[in-house]
């Protein structure tokens, strides 16, 4: 999780989302931007980055708690995009002064399925940077990142998150859990985000992502790693290495009931190593019925289906300015006051029409080791993020599509032995049986040709049966320790 994305370097990161069967990631050049260009502060609402942009917010309001947005807080330096903000002696809002900030919000809009990520490199300072998708009439609203730089204890956190909005009376329900606040171990309690960020100068940027699959189902990454889903009555979040799958305990009127400590009440329903979509489809079978996208049915059980305004703006929330009002050292100081952002990138799954060729075609052969050799006929190779298999006449058949977005960031099949393993039947419909097993328990992968795992089971020499019934037609790989074979679903 600690790779740095450059601007130059963004188109050539992989998107770490699966597109589906057969379907590869598609950029949507009029939404992404990388920003190496200038873009001068003005004091009006203007369009930039060929009209991708405006400097302001997607209606009049100017911001919450004690945030004035202005347009002359958004520039482009040739590099990022930059957020500054300062202090303003307005007292208006909350009777005490706030801060004059930035807003910037897309001419376009997105619409699931789709996956938008961002490189960003927050403030440090005890405000909230953040990346979101917001609909037009402002009722849905994804967070791909709300980070709080340097506010006292929340710093070490992200808050993965998203609102459902009832307009009249106002009502605002957003998840409580506590596995909504993402910790990692690159940031503590006294050395937080906006430390990390800022970098003693040298800024760096951490990747935020997010996969609106559809209406009930979002992922969310950190610098290309799966941390949280949110599926219809289930979460599945990973903590500490470890992925838990939870549902809501009890409804409290329109809100999921809290626990004392005023987090949501949930229970844990099964615990993984690896994300298993199957186990968050069995949690969320099981639950209390209690939606974790609108538990309130503000949406009349729809789920999210506007289309939405991508908006990236620094603000002094009401709670923040009542709690962590910054310093006026720190709001004119070049060290605490910038949010950066290198690069936002936009992709929509579309059918693939490729594959199925000869790897030469696109690609040279796959090397091991600097030596194409080492393989032999029926193995697995990656070159470039494309997986590849050896023919018995030395040549490569391509596995996935080289003119593809979606490309393998983990050597999840390289160099697979000749595999002892042997499935049946082969092709399946519902069960399928491994033979060759040796003494013990092993755990059972299933993945997809792009190397995403969809299915970890626990199998061994008496108790050796897959489970499949879950899995759509098509090609996977079942690997089981070092051995694995290709197991076609009808």
């Amino acid at each position: 999780m600690g790779q740095i994305a450059n601007a130059q370097e963004w188109k050539n990161i992989p998107v770490p989302a699966w597109a589906g069967q057969g379907k590869t990631w598609e950029l949507q050049s009029n939404l992404s931007d990388d920003f190496n260009y200038n873009f001068n502060a003005v004091n009006y609402r203007s369009n930039f980055g060929n009209g991708k942009w405006y400097n302001f917010y997607h209606n009049a309001w100017d911001g919450p708690g004690t945030t004035y947005w202005k347009h002359n807080r958004v520039k482009v330096d040739g590099d990022n995009l930059v957020i500054t903000v300062a202090k303003s002696n307005n007292t208006t809002k909350m009777g005490i002064p706030g801060v004059f900030s930035g807003c910037v919000t897309s001419n376009k809009r997105v619409v699931y399925p789709v996956y938008v990520e961002s490189a960003i490199s927050v403030a440090n300072i005890s405000l909230a940077s953040c990346f979101w998708l917001l609909s037009p009439d402002d009722t849905q609203e994804i967070d791909i990142i709300e980070n709080y730089g340097n506010v006292p204890w929340f710093k070490q956190f992200t808050h993965i998150s998203h609102h459902s909005f009832i307009r009249t009376p106002f009502t605002d329900y957003q998840p409580r859990d506590w596995n909504s606040w993402y910790n990692d171990n690159r940031v503590t309690a006294n050395y937080g985000w906006g430390d990390w960020c800022w970098n003693n100068g040298n800024r760096r940027y951490v990747r935020m992502g997010v996969y609106w699959v559809g209406p009930k189902h979002f992922e969310y990454y950190i610098d290309g790693k799966l941390v949280r889903v949110m599926y219809r009555n289930a979460t599945a979040t990973k903590v500490n290495g470890t992925w838990q799958y939870q549902y809501f305990n009890a409804m409290n009127g329109k809100f999921p009931t809290n626990n004392t400590n005023g987090y949501t009440a949930v229970t844990t329903y099964a615990t993984s190593t690896n994300y298993n979509f199957s186990t968050i489809q069995a949690a969320s079978n099981n639950s209390r019925g209690i939606s974790v996208i609108d538990p309130g049915n503000f949406q009349g059980g729809n789920g999210f289906t506007k289309a939405m305004d991508i908006i990236i703006n620094v603000e002094s929330q009401q709670w923040l300015a009542l709690n962590h009002t910054p310093s006026n050292a720190d709001l004119a100081s070049p060290a605490r006051n910038q949010m950066k952002v290198d690069w936002v990138r936009v992709y929509k799954p579309k059918s693939n029409s490729g594959g199925g060729s000869n790897g030469t075609t696109c690609a040279n052969a796959p090397t091991y080791n600097g030596n194409s050799n080492s393989y032999s006929a029926g193995q697995y190779a990656i070159n470039g993020g494309i997986l590849y298999r050896k023919r018995s006449d030395g040549q490569w058949d391509l596995i996935t599509n080289c003119n593809s977005s979606s490309r393998i960031t983990e050597l999840v099949t390289v160099d697979i032995p000749v595999a002892q393993i042997s499935l049946s039947p082969n092709p399946a419909e519902g069960l399928v049986k491994i033979s060759g097993l040796g003494e013990g328990t092993y755990q059972a992968n299933i993945l997809t040709l792009q190397g995403q795992i969809i299915s970890s089971q626990t199998v061994s020499r008496e108790s050796n049966t897959l489970h499949t019934d879950a899995l759509s037609s098509g090609v996977y790989i079942v690997r089981v320790a070092d051995q694995a074979q290709k197991l076609i679903i009808r």
